[in-house]
Parts: C-alpha cells; sequence; structure tokens
C-alpha cells in the first residue's frame, strides 16, 4: 500500500472517530439537559396553581404551544423532548402529581421505539399502563386523557429517515390499540389523534411535518381539533 493510500485510510479514521466522540458528548449533554429541565418544572411547581391543565409528555408536546392554543384555560407544558416512557414515570410524582392537576394530557412513547433494542412495543405499552395507572392512583379527582401516538412518515423530506430512524408505523398502530383497550377498562378517556394526521398511505401528512417525526403548525391544528372539546 503506498503512503498516500495509508495516509487517506488513517485520515478517514481519525475523522470517523472524533465525529463519533461529538455524537456521544452530543447525547450526554441532551441526556444532561433534559435531567436539568425536569428538576426546572419541579421547582417552577412551588409557584403554580394548583388544579390547573397539564399536558405531559416529549418533544411533541413541549413543542407544542399549548399556551397559544389553549389560553384560556391557564394550562401547563411539562413535555421534555427526548423523554421516553422511564423519563416520565421518573419525574411524575415532581414534575404532574404535585401540582394537583384537574386535567393531564398525556401524550408519550414514539422515543421508546427508538430508545428500545427488544420489546418495544410490550414495554412502551407497560409503561404506558403504570403512567396512567399512577395518575389514576394520585389523582382521584382528576381527569385523565391520553392521546394517542403520532404518525410518522419517513419519506416526506430526503432527510426524513434520519429523524424517523427506527419508528414504524405497524408498531405505532399496535400500542395505540393496546392502550386504547386499556383506557376503555380504566374509564381514561383515549383520543385519537392518529387518524387526524395520517394519509392514504397510512403516513404522517407530509402538510403536518416538517421531517417526518415532528409537527408543523398545521399538524399541531389537528391536534387542538381533537383535544379542545375536552378542555
Amino acid at each position: 500500500m503506498n503512503p498516500i493510500a495509508i495516509f487517506i485510510i488513517s485520515f478517514l479514521g481519525a475523522a470517523i472517530l472524533v465525529l463519533l466522540l461529538v455524537v456521544v458528548f452530543i447525547l450526554k449533554q441532551i441526556k444532561r439537559s433534559t435531567k436539568l429541565k425536569a428538576r426546572q418544572y419541579s421547582l417552577y411547581g412551588d409557584y403554580a396553581v394548583k388544579g390547573e391543565t397539564v399536558f405531559l409528555g416529549d418533544s411533541l408536546t413541549e413543542f407544542f404551544r399549548i399556551e397559544e392554543f389553549f389560553h384560556a384555560h391557564n394550562p401547563y407544558n411539562r413535555g421534555i423532548a427526548g423523554d421516553t416512557t422511564d423519563d416520565v414515570l421518573e419525574r411524575l410524582e415532581s414534575n404532574v402529581i404535585d401540582l394537583e392537576p384537574s386535567k393531564v394530557f398525556l401524550q408519550i412513547g414514539t422515543n421508546d421505539l427508538e430508545a428500545r433494542k427488544k420489546g418495544k412495543k410490550e414495554m412502551t405499552v407497560e409503561n404506558i399502563k403504570k403512567i396512567l395507572s399512577r395518575l389514576q392512583e394520585a389523582l382521584p379527582e382528576g381527569e385523565i386523557y391520553f392521546l394517542s401516538l403520532y404518525p410518522v412518515n419517513r419519506k416526506a423530506k430526503f432527510f426524513s429517515p434520519f429523524f424517523v430512524r427506527g419508528r414504524k408505523n405497524e408498531d405505532i398502530v399496535k400500542i395505540n390499540a393496546a392502550v386504547k383497550t386499556f383506557c376503555e377498562e380504566k374509564g381514561i378517556t383515549f383520543i385519537d389523534v392518529y387518524s387526524r394526521l395520517v394519509d392514504e398511505n397510512g403516513n404522517l401528512n407530509k402538510d403536518y411535518t416538517f421531517e417526518g417525526l415532528h409537527l408543523s403548525f398545521e399538524g399541531y391544528k389537528k391536534v387542538v381539533e381533537a383535544v379542545k372539546p375536552y378542555l
């Protein structure tokens, strides 16, 4: 092998190693940020008004401008980007239950389909059940709502696969069906947002998303249509 080839291979190897280190660093910072945000929410609880409405979830909730859409109801947004059902379970008491809300709208689960290696659907459903059960137990006078997981579209943009990653609509449909059955058994209101966002091919409508995972303003308008009757 000539010196130029050796140099190129060495350079590419070093570049890949640096890139991996940067990715690891960014992921650690994101995780640290979510922990800090959960702590901030618990601190904000000292200034919150009890008995109000809380929206709980991941980035799909955090990026949902509920204060603009539902300003008359003084809702609290307790969404954290990157959260899985495990994360929500961990912060459920301090971020939500301590507020003694009269209504809780939960939307969580899509990140589990990326974060988990095995038992994605089953573990996601079980954790959602735990969250809903804990909310019912701790808030016997409260109204609990579950917003169905939203569809995804890995063909919305050329870069959509990078954002959608391991999420599949067939898994999302199965999770929604299982959670809906549980909600019916427990007297929890299941709000079907999935069918409002899906296109004729069973994917998240391109008009409702930025990159196949997160919703655009038009997408959130559809969520508002589904949620508004329950506020």
